[in-house]
């Protein structure tokens, strides 16, 4: 009984235990850090994509009767952008000290078997597979390409904070992103800043829809756990992940 507590504890914690539901187990799978970094990405995103095409593309007329409206833009955009940044050092704190489904490992393909579930859920996306891979956490060509977002977030967050050290020429902020300018000229970093916008509205848009195609076959609240954090898991999956997680662990201590 000990050891079976033992094992739970790392898929689960003391505040969030397995509950039972039907045939089901309730996993608490997503910690409020990653659902609050989750939405504040969504939000942050919205409105920098907004001032960001504006302040691109002056497009409201009447800009004589408000004359400081291009400085309100502005002045949104980098105030959002500041809570941008914030969640993502947030989420990289998570990769290293999150649960079992939010750190690193789950989103750098590392065995064989990870390559083979990402072919088994490209067959599934394109319908020629019924059923998606059964996971307790992301499937892992979803997490591999969160892994891919993020590399964008950062490439986004470099290239905002160059142009803002052009405004603010900024001594401290100079010294970590000073460099960049003599590598890639300001016109091109606007243009990758400017082009990732789209990349990311794409990608929204893509991942709610596979998001709700793979919710209305694995039917475990997985749409339902981006705000509570739960999932319905079957029992014998949860008995698996168990078994897999003991053998993590006896491998680490040999």
């Amino acid at each position: 009984m000990q050891a079976t507590e033992i094992q739970r504890s790392q898929i689960t914690d003391n505040r969030h235990p397995l509950v039972r539901m039907g045939s089901g187990v309730a996993v608490y799978v997503w910690q409020f850090p990653l659902r609050l970094i989750h939405w504040g990405l969504v939000i942050s995103i919205g409105a920098l994509a907004f001032t960001g095409y504006y302040i691109h593309d002056p497009f409201i007329v009447g800009q004589a009767h408000r004359p400081f409206l291009m400085g309100w833009f502005r002045f949104v955009h980098e105030s959002f952008a500041m809570v941008f940044i914030a969640l993502f050092l947030l989420r990289i704190y998570l990769f290293f000290y999150g649960n079992r489904w939010e750190t690193w490992r789950n989103y750098v393909p590392l065995h064989w078997a990870q390559f083979a579930e990402m072919w088994q859920m490209v067959r599934f996306y394109t319908f020629v597979r019924p059923k998606p891979v059964p996971k307790i956490g992301h499937n892992s060509l979803a997490a591999l390409s969160y892994a891919g977002l993020y590399g964008m977030i950062f490439i986004e967050v470099l290239t905002g904070l160059v142009m803002y050290n052009t405004l603010r020429h900024s001594a401290l902020l100079g010294f970590f992103v000073g460099w960049v300018p003599s590598v890639i000229s300001i016109a091109n970093i606007r243009l990758i800043h400017f082009g990732l916008m789209f990349v990311f509205i794409s990608f929204g848009i893509l991942h709610v829809h596979l998001a709700m195609l793979v919710a209305r076959e694995e039917k475990n609240g997985l749409m339902d756990s981006i705000f509570t954090g739960y999932k319905v898991i079957s029992a014998d999956q949860v008995e698996a992940e168990l078994a897999k997680t003991a053998d993590e662990g006896k491998a680490k201590r040999l």
